[in-house]
């Protein structure tokens, strides 16, 4: 029989997860009066634990994925920062909902660049459909309401099976096939490529505008 290498957890490291368990539960009875929050929380805590087990994996589409490197490489207007950017983002993916989970002023500060260049680029993968854009109302707050940014499941996943089925489903036409469609955007609130492409997103990647 083949000898395995397993992680050997301490105590403290135990005590840890099961706690990481119990928070992301009662977390859980949270949802529907606080969605945004609930999901920053979770992600966070998923986080934590994924630092301490090692790897995280997700699915990938090559043919996606490599329409959008084109697309950045061709057409952003900060192609190496769009890059750059780009791959950050599939690191920091929540496993559950898809959400990015890092904020403008993080993604800025990891590639040492200005905010602005976040959006902008930001503002690009929403054009071609490389990740979703969708506004959340907070309660007891004015303005728009809270941004969070989508990985489109077309393009990468941590879901598998039927629940990664139907979120492709329910999805927005991947980067592949809005490009061959010459960058139309058709997807909710859609508007024109050439307006997309102008418009700055002041909004952070994942949370309220800093």
């Amino acid at each position: 029989m083949p000898a395995t290498v397993e992680r050997l957890l301490t105590a403290p490291d135990r005590l840890k997860e099961q706690q990481a368990v119990l928070l992301r539960a009662a977390l859980a009875a949270y949802e529907g009066e606080m969605p945004v929050a609930v999901r920053a929380l979770r992600a966070h805590i998923d986080r934590l634990t994924a630092s301490r087990k090692g790897w995280t994996f997700i699915m990938l589409s090559p043919d996606q994925n490599a329409a959008v490197v084109d697309y950045l490489a061709a057409h952003s207007s900060r192609p190496l920062v769009a890059l750059r950017l780009w791959a950050l983002l599939f690191q920091h993916v929540d496993g559950d909902t898809g959400a990015v989970t890092l904020r403008r002023s993080e993604i800025a500060g990891r590639l040492g660049v200005a905010a602005d260049d976040v959006s902008r680029v930001m503002g690009e993968l929403v054009t071609v459909g490389a990740i979703i854009r969708h506004r959340e109302r907070v309660p007891g707050l004015r303005g728009a309401g809270m941004t969070t940014y989508l990985m489109n499941p077309v393009v990468g996943t941590h879901l598998a099976g039927a629940a990664r089925d139907k979120a492709q489903a329910d999805a927005p036409p991947g980067p592949l096939l809005r490009l061959m469609e010459g960058g139309r955007d058709t997807g909710p609130g859609a508007r024109t490529p050439r307006r997309a492409r102008a418009a700055r997103d002041p909004d952070a990647a994942g949370h309220l505008a800093e």
